[in-house]
């Protein structure tokens, strides 16, 4: 009876702290975001103040995703603060409560947030981003300073490099298409110049065709059809240029996986690990600071405390970091970059825990 009223208390209490630090950090992020937007985009022929405000608004969420898991550190390093200093801490473990029991609603509370930043806020960034991106797109008005994707198709006959000027992915149909073909057989190379292209499964269908090709004479054609075998869609190539890429999309592109293509196949199961994840990385972050301010009440040193938690947790992150490009790259299987730095922070923080409960 008495642990579940502490459990809820302390639940309320971080869920509280959470709502008040996130909000503030979304105001100042949008406050500095608006008026870096500004400096750099006002000179674009098609800037507008209103649309600026909604460009700013769509970036929000990816910012977020980003910064979460250091974010949910110096929230708990907040929250352990304010608890030593009211000795709630000290009460709680004279009434012999243990110290998983007074945790388990910072860690619950942690893994609840890890959910909603899969669930909620990574469709909410990626569409964020995709607005974001038009709305650039809009303002240039078609400037050489736009960046123009390429998707890339491998199998074991050929390699297809596909770009385009305007992407209409509902209608699938490309405008102004740039075609580059390299065969494997012979390392002959083919570049078609076409005014559209419509994709289906497994073809892409040219029209208005200029084949240009090293010692032959430039040739139209009215229509030609490029078959490839990779299962993953063209215009998921394209989208896998966004920085946040949706759940749903990287559990379809795992699926249909394209073995021929390793990098590709690489990039989305390291994207989707660290995507799923995240729960547990938040977890991580809020045993290291568990681990570094229950020291508190030992010490007394708030600065040296704080500053602990911190270098633990920025070097966290940057492991992560580190290790999401070892799987992008092929160096480790995705799985293992993702779990490796995780499993090892939350065991080094529970041993610590565990010495710190013994005395």
């Amino acid at each position: 009876m008495l642990l579940g009223i502490l459990w809820r208390y302390f639940f309320k209490y971080y869920m509280k702290i959470t709502v008040y630090f996130l909000s503030s950090i979304i105001i100042l992020l949008f406050v500095i975001d608006l008026d870096e937007m500004k400096s750099q985009m006002d000179w674009l022929p098609g800037y507008s103040s209103y649309e600026c405000v909604l460009l700013v608004l769509t970036r929000i969420p990816l910012i977020i995703q980003q910064t979460i898991p250091f974010i949910i550190l110096i929230i708990n390093m907040i929250t352990f603060f304010n608890i030593n200093r009211k000795n709630e801490t000290v009460i709680t473990r004279a009434m012999g409560i243990s110290i998983w029991q007074f945790l388990s609603p910072f860690l619950i509370g942690s893994f609840i947030l890890g959910m909603c930043m899969v669930l909620i806020i990574n469709p909410l960034a990626v569409y964020g981003e995709k607005v974001g991106r038009s709305i650039v797109k809009k303002w240039a008005e078609e400037k050489k300073h736009v960046t123009i994707p390429w998707a890339h198709i491998k199998d074991k006959q050929k390699e297809i490099f596909i770009s385009a000027d305007n992407i209409s992915e509902k209608e699938k149909i490309l405008s102004n298409v740039v075609v580059i073909t390299i065969n494997k057989e012979d390392y002959s190379i083919i570049r078609q110049n076409a005014e559209y292209a419509t994709i289906d499964h497994k073809m892409i269908t040219l029209k208005n065709v200029n084949n240009y090709k090293h010692g032959s004479n430039p040739l139209y054609m009215d229509s030609v059809i490029i078959n490839y075998f990779s299962k993953i869609d063209v215009f998921d190539q394209f989208n896998g240029k966004l920085q946040s890429v949706s759940l749903y999309d990287d559990i379809k592109n795992i699926i249909y996986a394209d073995k021929t293509n390793t990098f590709n196949s690489n990039l989305s199961e390291t994207k989707f690990y660290f995507l799923i994840t995240t729960p547990i990385m938040l977890i991580a972050m809020t045993l290291i600071a568990a681990s570094v301010s229950l020291e508190f009440n030992r010490s007394g040193k708030l600065t040296i405390t704080m500053i602990y938690g911190i270098i633990s947790g920025f070097m966290l992150y940057t492991t992560l970091i580190i290790m999401k490009s070892f799987g992008k790259n092929g160096i480790l299987i995705p799985t293992a970059s993702a779990s490796i730095p995780i499993i090892s922070t939350i065991s080094l923080s529970i041993l610590t825990l565990l010495r710190k409960e013994d005395g």
